[in-house]
């Protein structure tokens, strides 16, 4: 009986997504044939929800990496009882405004931790999910077991083709995420043919390789997966299980083909697929023999939120602190007081990177629950603090991934999601181009993620092009809903980490290697975007200037009071931010008169705001700083020059 009974749950989980492919025209029909019994072994044998409290803290995340399969994951969840979708959701899958998007998105649906796709960062973004797990566990766990979860995730070909999932493998196996359980959707095919035409990988020894433990289900029999699952669970080492499935499985016109991939049917394809699968009920129903086999996921959840709360009833009698501290994080809160920083002191003359070192450092010692992921470059970027967080050492903040940007944000993203941790990556600005899909990623999922990028022009010299940023600045300045910052100084740096601190902005800091010449400032102002700095009654024109460039800017002044121009200087840490203010505000802090941008980057986007934009739109070269400011015609006489010409106009 228990195994008809499965049957038809799966066969629901499989009619439910295709039903919705097939009223909305487009969709991926493969995975939801083939990958079914999965989703019904871990939701229905194992995964740990709360469905009366879908944000419960301690509950198991689930990730689907392979975010094309949503009609999947949306008819799993229909199915399990999720109050946050309906059937009628399910009808408007990929329809405008819908809660069931192409791909999921947490912040349409409720019970979608966040948003993938993109193949393989799912995968990337399990690592911090698995992470916090630990971490969060290091800290609280010291009575009574309040964080004890697991990080589920569904993949494919694709999304262990895609490089993050390597780097995310070496990560997770190095820090030994034991609660980290891949399950892994191998039908031997792929968009364009067998995988085979394109690899001849070993599974096995590559989860060997990367100190993983490897699981091996020859089929989709949903008791052998369950099996396989509560084996992973016993594991000192993070887990891929692998199931052989058949894309389009029941679809008997191209299952086990590519072209089932793709698989959208219409009605008369719906009626021969329903009587290949023996499923005998209607379309967008959900059998009540099914219902009550899913009443089995609320008996369970409901043990698991009693075991949690009286661990957390066992911490508020056992340590008064160390309870209000777990409580804090549980409900998102983060503290950030300004007085934390009054004692950094003012240096005339400092690079960013420094003052933000501090910045960081300092909030990093209020926040047990802050972590730095560093790609083997914190030395240089000073975004580190604490001690080495790993297997030993779960409390520690800041996790060594070696040379990999890309797994370095993801991660950040991970851990952000996962909630109870804020987190930040660091690397040279140069390199932002390797993990921008994590950072739009990040932004997509409106995660109040942080990552910092250092040496942030031409002037890093002697490395050469290679290694100095142009178009990275406007480049990432262009994600929507992200926040670029660019602090001059002490003030503004702290602005940035606050801004941190909001429930759903991203924040990228880019910060110099170079001392330059410091200023005053309020960190109020510096909220703003952009504000006055240098202010001239009988100006003739305004100079907005970000970063190292304030230096330049006070310099050009200078330059132009001696042939009898005065000029305005403006800070614009953060264009975007600058932008959201009132048009009252903008006009007050732009002015009436000619502006001039000056920042060594590309010059494009500030033609926006500005008249004249003073920036470097071609690849850098080898040399010292100096000589290259000479060379590309940055110096304040040569920026002078360009103003005058302006200024006849």
């Amino acid at each position: 009986m228990g195994k008809n009974v499965a049957k038809t749950s799966i066969n629901t989980i499989r009619m439910l997504g295709i039903e919705a492919i097939t009223n909305a025209k487009s969709g991926h029909g493969g995975i939801v044939l083939g990958a079914a019994p999965i989703m019904y072994a871990l939701f229905h044998d194992h995964i740990n929800i709360d469905l009366e409290n879908l944000s419960y803290f301690n509950r198991d995340r689930f990730i689907l990496s392979s975010g094309h399969g949503s009609a999947l994951l949306y008819a799993t969840m229909l199915v399990f009882g999720y109050p946050s979708i309906t059937i009628n959701d399910l009808k408007q899958f990929r329809q405008l405004h819908s809660k069931t998007p192409g791909h999921p998105e947490n912040y349409k649906l409720e019970g979608v931790e966040i948003c993938t796709g993109p193949l393989g960062q799912g995968c990337g973004m399990s690592v911090g999910f698995a992470i916090a797990e630990s971490h969060l566990a290091g800290i609280y766990n010291k009575y009574s077991p309040v964080i004890d979860h697991y990080t589920y995730v569904m993949l494919g070909d694709g999304d262990l083709e895609e490089g993050i999932a390597q780097e995310a493998m070496a990560v997770a196996g190095k820090n030994k995420l034991s609660k980290l359980i891949w399950l892994y959707d191998s039908n031997n095919i792929q968009l364009d043919g067998k995988v085979s035409d394109s690899n001849s990988w070993n599974i096995k020894a590559l989860c060997q390789a990367y100190s993983w433990n490897y699981i091996y289900v020859a089929n989709s029999d949903y008791e052998q997966i369950s099996k396989a699952i509560a084996a992973a669970k016993t594991s000192t080492a993070p887990t891929l299980i692998e199931v052989k499935t058949i894309i389009g499985d029941g679809w008997k016109l191209t299952e086990g083909t590519n072209k089932s991939h793709g698989l959208t049917l219409d009605a008369n394809g719906v009626i021969e697929l329903k009587k290949s699968l023996d499923y005998k009920y209607d379309d967008f129903s959900i059998p009540e023999e099914v219902k009550q086999d899913f009443k089995v996921v609320s008996i369970r959840s409901k043990q698991a939120v009693k075991k949690y709360n009286d661990a957390v009833a066992k911490l508020s009698k056992s340590d008064k602190t160390l309870y209000t501290s777990f409580d804090s994080v549980a409900k998102q809160n983060f503290a950030f007081e300004l007085s934390w920083f009054e004692q950094i002191p003012f240096v005339p003359k400092e690079a960013t990177r420094t003052l933000f070192g501090q910045v960081f450092d300092i909030f990093f010692k209020h926040h047990p629950t802050f972590m730095a992921i560093n790609p083997d470059i914190s030395s240089s970027t000073k975004i580190k603090s604490g001690s080495i967080y790993g297997d030993t050492n779960q409390i520690g903040q800041t996790v060594n991934v070696g040379v990999r940007e890309f797994i370095a944000a993801d991660i950040v993203n991970g851990l952000t999601a996962h909630g109870g941790i804020r987190a930040a990556s660091s690397t040279f600005l140069s390199f932002s181009d390797y993990n921008k899909q994590a950072i739009r990623l990040g932004a997509i999922s409106n995660l109040p993620i942080l990552n910092v990028f250092s040496h942030d022009t031409i002037t890093v010299g002697e490395d050469g092009p290679t290694h100095q940023p142009i178009e990275q600045i406007p480049s990432l300045r262009l994600i929507p809903n992200h926040y670029l910052f660019r602090p001059c100084n002490t003030e503004e740096c702290i602005a940035t980490l606050k801004f941190l601190n909001s429930k759903n902005k991203p924040t990228t800091a880019i910060t110099s290697r170079s001392a330059f010449t410091q200023i005053k400032s309020k960190v109020a102002d510096a909220l703003m975007g952009g504000y006055v700095v240098q202010d001239d009654k009988n100006y003739d024109l305004t100079i907005i200037a970000t970063g190292s460039e304030i230096e330049t800017a006070i310099n050009v002044i200078s330059e132009l009071k001696k042939v009898n121009k005065n000029a305005r200087l403006v800070s614009m840490p953060c264009v975007r931010l600058f932008k959201e203010q009132s048009s009252a505000y903008q006009q007050k802090v732009l002015g009436n008169k000619p502006i001039v941008s000056i920042e060594f980057a590309a010059t494009a986007p500030w033609y926006e705001l500005v008249d004249l934009a003073i920036g470097i739109d071609t690849f850098g070269a080898s040399g010292k700083p100096n000589d290259l400011i000479s060379e590309f015609k940055l110096q304040p006489k040569d920026i002078v020059k360009k103003i005058l010409t302006l200024l006849k106009k």
